[in-house]
């Protein structure tokens, strides 16, 4: 218990996250062993004593946040074991290793698998919809669904490093973690790799909106509004991450647009203005093409919908646009109001804030109106946005 204890807080410890598409940790694979080897009690201990990770020091995580987490992934240990002895799987450490009963130790370990990933998923989603105020649906689609195919391959590591630890014990099964320190290494690498292309990324978008000086810096200030407002909404760090991605591309598309109609100084002809509708459309193609951009494809096409369904370039309207879609066209409108642009000045914040409110529901949705005013207020806008309120 010890053992697994311990690789799971290594597991968990240098964990470290991918831009957009997920991120590496080994915590599952070491619980769900756990869970095999000694059953319900063991399984619950090893999970809440690996359950503190190096993220939560450094973003300086709450006492209270830290000991959910712990609780959460103690509980969802504890159930599992609890289903797979109900279902007539021993632990192994009984058995004296793995013992293949047909299709039915196949099905059983897969349901005790499921009950782990669901029941964590399940309570932190419920977590993460409590705080941010969204539906659990939500949660599930905007942070959860990209990990079924990663937690299906550490569920067959989970019954390796169980069998191995049985077969071989700890000094055999110390020989396994060699090359998962070689593999972290080109994970490492890899990401380095990500950090060249936001860099890359940022360079294009500048070159971009050089076309049209009144929004230059445009792009990178949505970015940093929409991050604001993911992490005061409670949203993962993955899903945080791939908001601001989106957000810092949303305006990419507009690199087709002719400058002489950016920079018109009054009123956009019909066929000039369906030139701007475009850009949405255009943009995802864009970033399509780029497969560790791919996930950011449905913000950056919906961030200028609307929730009453009049926004463009597909319509959607309320649910049917996805929350990082929402938070972007909140930190869009926000910025474009507080800019100077060829058409008309810039306003004041309060003013701004005040447009922000009075499109809630018809524009913009109201639940990220307030987290990007509670936002400001805890962080400080960098144009000395005060005096608000989040009513």
């Amino acid at each position: 218990m010890v053992f697994l204890a311990a690789l799971t807080f290594l597991a968990e410890w240098f964990a470290f996250g991918l831009p957009v598409v997920g991120s590496v940790s080994l915590a599952f694979a070491m619980n769900y062993a756990a869970v095999l080897l000694g059953g319900p009690l063991v399984g619950a201990l090893v999970a809440a004593m690996g359950a503190v990770s190096r993220y939560d020091i450094e973003q300086g995580k709450s006492p209270l946040r830290m000991m959910f987490n712990g609780a959460q992934l103690a509980l969802s240990a504890f159930l599992a074991g609890s289903v797979a002895m109900a279902l007539g799987m021993p632990p192994l450490l009984e058995t004296g290793g793995l013992q293949i009963d047909g299709v039915g130790w196949i099905a059983s370990a897969a349901v005790t698998a499921i009950v782990l990933a669901a029941s964590n998923m399940l309570l932190v989603g419920r977590a993460i919809s409590l705080f941010a105020g969204i539906s659990l649906f939500e949660v599930w689609r905007e942070s959860f669904s990209g990990y079924v195919v990663s937690l299906l391959a550490l569920s067959l590591l989970g019954v390796v490093l169980a069998q191995l630890i049985v077969i071989a014990g700890i000094p055999g099964t110390l020989l396994i973690v060699v090359p998962f320190v070689v593999s972290r290494q080109t994970f490492q690498v890899y990401l380095k790799l990500q950090e060249a292309l936001r860099d890359t990324l940022k360079s294009l978008v500048t070159l971009v909106e050089a076309k049209d000086s009144y929004t230059a810096g445009h792009s990178e200030r949505v970015a940093a509004y929409s991050r604001a407002m993911a992490e005061e909404m409670g949203l993962s760090s993955v899903e945080v991450d791939r908001i601001e991605y989106a957000a810092l591309l949303h305006d990419i598309g507009k690199v087709g647009i002719r400058r002489s109609t950016l920079q018109k100084p009054g009123a956009l002809s019909e066929q000039e203005y369906g030139e701007i509708r475009q850009h949405p459309k255009v943009g995802a193609e864009i970033i399509e093409e780029i497969e560790i951009l791919s996930d950011a494809v449905p913000l950056v096409i919906a961030h200028h919908e609307w929730q009453d369904g009049t926004g463009y370039p597909q319509g959607l309207k309320a649910s049917e646009i996805c929350l990082g879609a929402r938070i972007l066209a909140v930190a869009d409108c926000y910025d474009a109001m507080t800019s100077t642009r060829s058409y008309r000045a810039a306003m004041e914040p309060i003013e701004a804030v005040a447009e922000l409110r009075s499109a809630c529901g018809t524009q913009l949705d109201t639940r990220c109106v307030r987290a990007f005013i509670s936002s400001m207020k805890n962080q400080g806008d960098p144009r000395e946005l005060d005096e608000l309120s989040i009513a």
